[in-house]
């Protein structure tokens, strides 16, 4: 490395430091005003009542918002898939602007039916934690058993369309014969891939680890806060150090081979 070179950096880091330390400065005095007045004067009450707008929440939303996914996943996946279709029983096969398309299209069904599923995560965990604690409540029970039907129902829709999405992209893409119920789905879809795709991938995958790497660490100063306000202990904090330790460490152990 030439000396003009190792000036530049220098002059970079120079550059962003100041800024970087006046950042992490203020970031820790408002973390400690924010404490001593939380310890101080306490938040037990605004902690007590986001319990129970949670525990009203799990016990009589949610269930119904999991039921309102069930009827509302088809319908804005469903059109979208015939188009879908459509176009591809009309493609010739070296059209690429009729294949991109296609690939957009499926693209955003499989975006839909991913959120869905994410979402009917949360909602069941929102059900067992209102619901259940009074489950000796007739229509309570009700609404816990309406919310584990309607969850179950989400995931077979979920896992119906991402198989209707990967045939036809299978249909575009001969190459292509894994199937969606493999357990090793993923890595043969992968050494199915072109150069182009692969690439493609890359840059998606780069791009979500940032976006990861700053979420995790947003959740992680937001959880922690958390803990010393709403005494809401340590667990959320795991759950998402967790991810975010076990994403790194995915990210760099595949960039080192």
């Amino acid at each position: 490395m030439g000396m003009n070179e190792s000036d530049d950096i220098k002059k970079a880091n120079h550059k962003a430091l100041p800024k970087f330390v006046l950042l992490a400065i203020c970031s820790t005095i408002l973390g400690m005003v924010v404490g001593y007045f939380a310890s101080k004067y306490g938040l037990y009450i605004l902690a007590d009542n986001l319990k129970t707008a949670g525990s009203v929440f799990g016990t009589y939303a949610a269930p119904w918002i999991i039921v309102a996914i069930v009827v509302l996943l088809p319908i804005a996946c469903v059109p979208l898939y015939q188009s879908a279709r459509k176009l591809l029983a009309a493609w010739d096969g070296e059209d690429d602007e009729a294949a991109d398309e296609i690939d957009e299209k499926l693209h955003v069904l499989k975006w839909i039916t991913d959120t869905a599923i994410i979402v009917d995560f949360f909602l069941i965990a929102a059900v067992y934690a209102g619901g259940l604690h009074s489950f000796d409540k007739a229509d309570t029970a009700a609404l816990v058993f309406v919310g584990i039907a309607a969850f179950i129902i989400v995931l077979v829709e979920g896992i119906i369309i991402q198989q209707k999405c990967v045939d036809t992209t299978k249909k575009m893409n001969p190459e292509k014969t894994a199937s969606i119920y493999d357990i090793k789905f993923q890595k043969k879809w992968l050494d199915s891939c072109d150069e182009a795709e692969k690439q493609r991938m890359a840059k998606s995958a780069f791009s979500a680890f940032n976006v990861t790497n700053i979420i995790c660490m947003v959740l992680a100063i937001i959880f922690g806060a958390s803990a010393l306000i709403f005494e809401t202990g340590f667990l959320p904090s795991l759950a998402v150090c967790l991810i975010w330790l076990i994403h790194n460490c995915a990210y760099y152990r595949e960039g080192m081979k």
